[in-house]
């Protein structure tokens, strides 16, 4: 409001229509051009629908998969943020106009307004009030929570792919675990057959196990129990690890495509609220010249 004159106990209106004028522009526009964008995007998300689950069974969660949803969760929760900043901001900037409109714009003294004065200046009050009131009316808690319930639908597929990775992490380990057995049992049967020593040791092909078969005082036979345990609990873990990456693409295409477009939806249908709102009360702008 830099530049305005002050005239007999009041502002000149030719100047706070100049003033009003741009401010509606940069209003307009922004959100004009927000529900413009907002639209093509509505638009492209509506395509997650055609979406399929194409994954191989190999292709399970990384590192840099999760990495990436930590990222998008971080996005999403300062894109709520931002726009819960941008409302509040707007309603305190039209709040703080429309109190000084109050208390400058209104004359002191009725002696010192002509006719036409007080009218342009009851024309700007009514405008200003009915701008405040618009932004007070507009539904952005709508738009707001269907941001902050896709923050909840990312998070739910980090907390999943986490999951997955601790799995994966456990059937590295006990393969690891069981490579080394392995490598150590078969070391001590090169040495303990070298030495000639072949008591409860079937020889090859000497029945129908192939000489696998052993008997109680097979010297060996509890470390291969041991082996044969271990092997069950990496196919246990391998199962389980499978299961993990199947639920966790299953679930991530699912939310996406529950929870992405309604994101938009959202937002296009309030933007576009919000544009007419201000098309609205701005019509009334043109009185005010």
């Amino acid at each position: 409001m830099k530049g305005i004159e002050s005239q007999n106990g009041f502002i000149s209106c030719e100047t706070c229509s100049v003033d009003f004028s741009c401010l509606q522009g940069s209003f307009r526009y922004m959100w004009g051009s927000m529900h413009q964008y907002h639209e093509v995007q509505n638009n492209i998300v509506q395509q997650v629908f055609g979406l399929i689950n194409r994954s191989g069974k190999g292709d399970s969660t990384s590192e840099l998969h999760r990495q990436a949803t930590r990222d998008l969760e971080s996005a999403v929760s300062a894109w709520h943020s931002s726009f819960c900043r941008l409302m509040k901001f707007q309603r305190d900037f039209i709040h703080s106009i429309h109190g000084w409109f109050k208390l400058t714009l209104r004359p002191v003294s009725n002696d010192n307004v002509d006719g036409n004065g007080k009218t342009d200046l009851s024309d700007v009050y009514a405008f200003c009030d009915e701008w405040k009131l618009a932004l007070e009316r507009v539904p952005d808690t709508v738009a707001s929570e269907a941001i902050k319930s896709f923050i909840n639908v990312v998070h739910v597929i980090s907390v999943k792919q986490t999951e997955e990775l601790k799995i994966k992490k456990r059937t590295e380990t006990a393969s690891k675990e069981l490579e080394k057995k392995a490598s150590s049992l078969r070391n001590i049967e090169r040495k303990f057959y070298h030495s000639y020593s072949m008591v409860g040791i079937g020889l090859p092909d000497s029945g129908a196990d192939h000489g696998q078969v052993l008997d109680a005082r097979d010297p060996l036979a509890e470390k291969k129990s041991e082996l044969a345990g271990c092997q069950r609990r990496v196919e246990d873990e391998m199962l389980r690890h499978a299961k993990a990456v199947e639920v966790t693409r299953a679930m991530t295409l699912n939310n996406i495509q529950t929870g992405l477009p309604g994101v938009f939806q959202a937002l296009t249908s309030f933007s576009a609220l919000f544009t007419e709102a201000l098309d609205s009360v701005c019509s009334r702008s043109y009185r005010i010249k």
